[in-house]
């Protein structure tokens, strides 16, 4: 598989016991490492055994620390050079599970940058195979409709695109018809409907409420031009709307110890599912349980293949 993440990304994960906005904190400990949502895609699909290389924007400033810290996990890069400095999200991960992300914006990119990250997609998707994954956010400067410009080259090449986007740049993809897209309740229906939402793990709302709301986005998303589209709902599970029809697909109940990325390795496990022959729907159920596997392990993106496999015959159980 290849995945595309432009807005590539160092992470300064600080480890408290607590954080309260407004208060001094003493992280007792500090893990930088390279970050993206596309990394966590293949640290995912590397865990599970499914080869997978990334694409990227690379800022020059400090792109060779980048490079550096992504060829000491083994992670195949393909690097497109830009001007600027790679930009960092700070992660503050409490013992409780909560976590509080600052993303920083990225460099400022042109449309010469697009058109060199399209020419690189150009070239490694016929070697690394798909799915495509997009993934992330995209850098100022860049076109809310890149990840459609990605999807339309996929499908001349007859590969299966997902598209794990912010909303702009998913709101941006949909025009372009991609295989499947995953946003979380809250992105789902701040683009079908335009109304902001919190998550639903920080509300008190009735399983049966999420479920209705997380269909009546799938169903929206699809109506916008979406092939297919799942609609996560954190620890409670997604809804998928496959050929014509929803379905509801309930998450394993697991420990949180980093909730940081499950998203990603669910898009992950999804692209793993379809790399080993399966269906939609069977691929976005291996999905469910990756990202369950995900969220008990302290590092983004990792996954124990073993811990999916028994949750997967817990499941079925």
């Amino acid at each position: 598989m290849l995945v595309v993440n432009p807005n590539l990304c160092f992470d300064r994960t600080l480890a408290v016991d607590s954080f309260e906005v407004g208060t001094v904190s003493r992280p007792y400990d500090v893990k930088v490492t390279a970050g993206g949502k596309g990394v966590n895609v293949v640290r995912t699909a590397s865990d599970l055994g499914a080869p997978a290389e990334l694409v990227g924007l690379v800022a020059e400033g400090d792109g060779a620390r980048l490079l550096e810290l992504l060829t000491g996990e083994r992670i195949v890069m393909h690097a497109v050079p830009v001007a600027g400095d790679v930009r960092s999200a700070t992660i503050i991960l409490e013992l409780s599970g909560r976590a509080t992300v600052l993303n920083e914006p990225g460099p400022a990119m042109s449309a010469v940058d697009l058109d060199h990250l399209v020419a690189e997609v150009d070239v490694r998707l016929p070697v690394a195979g798909g799915p495509l994954v997009c993934s992330g956010s995209l850098p100022p400067g860049l076109p809310v409709s890149a990840y459609g410009l990605l999807v339309e080259l996929a499908r001349r090449h007859d590969v299966p695109t997902i598209v794990d986007a912010a909303r702009d740049a998913l709101l941006g993809s949909l025009p372009f018809a991609p295989d499947l897209v995953t946003p979380n309740l809250a992105e789902a229906e701040g683009i079908v409907s335009g109304a902001v939402t919190e998550p639903v793990e920080a509300e008190a709302v009735p399983l049966d409420e999420v479920r209705k709301r997380a269909a009546a986005a799938a169903e929206g998303l699809v109506g916008r031009g979406a092939r297919r589209a799942v609609v996560t709902a954190g620890g409670h599970g997604v809804c998928a709307a496959v050929d014509g029809a929803t379905t509801w697909i309930p998450a394993p109940r697991v420990s949180v110890v980093n909730p940081i990325g499950a998203g990603d390795s669910f898009a992950a496990g999804v692209a793993v599912g379809l790399c080993r022959g399966l269906g939609w729907l069977e691929a976005i159920e291996l999905g469910v349980t990756v990202a369950s596997a995900a969220v008990e392990m302290p590092g983004a993106g990792r996954v124990d293949a073993d811990r999916v496999t028994e949750l997967t015959q817990a499941v079925k159980a």
